[in-house]
């Protein structure tokens, strides 16, 4: 057991280096690059002035950190997620997905909100934020009804949970490490993108509106996080090396046909090529994971890169911003800013993390023990698979 912990180390070391990529370019890059889409969102007065240069010296040509990182995080759940699955039912896998993401981004979205709201107040501006947008944000259904983001990353979170739905449907595939419903998942996708027609690709509803393009991008950001699961069946000794090249390499293929097709079209190639950076630091990672060890910093940054990842963006803009109108320099202002920002994930990590994940353990504990026949089931099963 401790030699596949070991093993597993890659994955967990990955995502803290997946938080630090996307951290850079929101508050090294697009803190600079998209100065009106910031100050609107920070309800602040866009930044004047040249620029940093600082994501420049750290950015290789053609790379960039935001899909390259993000990439990597979908990669990591694919892989992840079927451990879960493999000692839950499908209704407690949901349940303890559920109380994993809500609890956390609930209370780390309040705690943004009241930092966007000190932000107007610093800069005497209204902030204006109706309850439709709110609450479509906080459910995270705001993409598929035509709402925008409030924190410029939540988009990513929408998909999550799809992803969570998906594999609960495809429970019994995913036990026993058939690739094949996974692979007719991405064919399924790839004519639903192809065939179903744009002029009709917005659903209208009594009180809503429903973006059929939307769900198009989110079943292939799906099926790409599944080549994660084929890398999970390969490391649970169910698939061979050639069978896991093989699948990945047919998934792959359908995802990037897919991307033609919607509405992320106009990213080529620099979206996807990121995300095929992403998956090749993910397979060299993979290859070479029994090499890698625990490191307090990378382990740390690790253990609170969910929190940090939903508060980093517009924290880190209100405090970088109102840093510098004290003509505090940017370097300086950007090292306060992922200081707190630190500080507020580690919170929420001890405070509303860890106890919503026990939590959601101590229930599933009880629901067992008021039917033990379900626990039976699911240890027979195991036996099984």
């Amino acid at each position: 057991m401790q030699q596949e912990k070991d093993k597993v180390i890659f994955a967990n070391q990955l995502r803290a280096i997946a938080i630090i990529a996307v951290m850079v370019i929101h508050l090294c890059g697009i803190y600079w690059v998209a100065r009106d889409t910031v100050s609107a969102y920070i309800f602040a007065p866009a930044i004047e002035g040249p620029s940093s240069r600082l994501l420049g010296w750290l950015s290789p040509p053609t790379v960039n950190y935001g899909p390259f990182g993000v990439a990597i995080f979908f990669l990591i759940s694919g892989f992840v997620i079927p451990f879960s699955l493999a000692k839950s039912s499908p209704v407690e896998f949901l349940i303890s997905r559920f109380l994993r993401i809500y609890p956390t981004y609930l209370t780390g979205t309040a705690v943004m909100l009241l930092c966007i709201w000190l932000s107007s107040h610093y800069w005497g501006k209204e902030f204006a934020m109706t309850v439709e947008v709110l609450l479509a944000n906080l459910s995270l259904v705001h993409s598929n009804i035509l709402i925008k983001t409030i924190d410029l990353v939540n988009w990513t979170l929408a998909i999550e949970i799809k992803f969570y739905l998906i594999s609960a449907i495809l429970y019994s595939a995913i036990r026993k490490a058939n690739p094949l419903p996974i692979v007719f998942l991405a064919v399924a996708t790839l004519c639903f993108t192809d065939w179903y027609p744009v002029a009709h690709s917005i659903i209208n509803f009594t009180y809503f509106n429903l973006s059929i393009e939307s769900i198009k991008v989110e079943l292939m950001v799906v099926c790409f996080m599944f080549i994660g699961t084929f890398f999970y069946f390969h490391f649970s000794e169910k698939i061979t090396t050639i069978e896991l090249i093989s699948y990945s390499s047919i998934l792959l293929l359908l995802i990037l046909m897919c991307w033609t097709r919607n509405s992320w079209a106009d990213q080529i190639p620099s979206t996807p090529q990121n995300y095929i950076y992403g998956l090749c630091v993910f397979v060299a990672a993979y290859t070479l994971r029994k090499y890698f060890r625990p490191f307090a910093p990378l382990d740390f940054i690790a253990k609170i890169s969910y929190p940090l990842y939903i508060t980093h963006s517009l924290i880190g803009y209100s405090i970088i911003r109102i840093a510098m109108d004290k003509n505090i320099p940017y370097f300086a202002a950007l090292l306060i800013a992922v200081s707190i920002i630190i500080a507020i994930s580690y919170a929420l990590h001890i405070t509303i993390e860890t106890k919503s994940i026990d939590f959601g353990k101590n229930l599933i504990r009880k629901l067992r023990n008021k039917n033990p026949q379900n626990q039976l089931e699911l240890n027979q099963a195991n036996s099984n698979t």
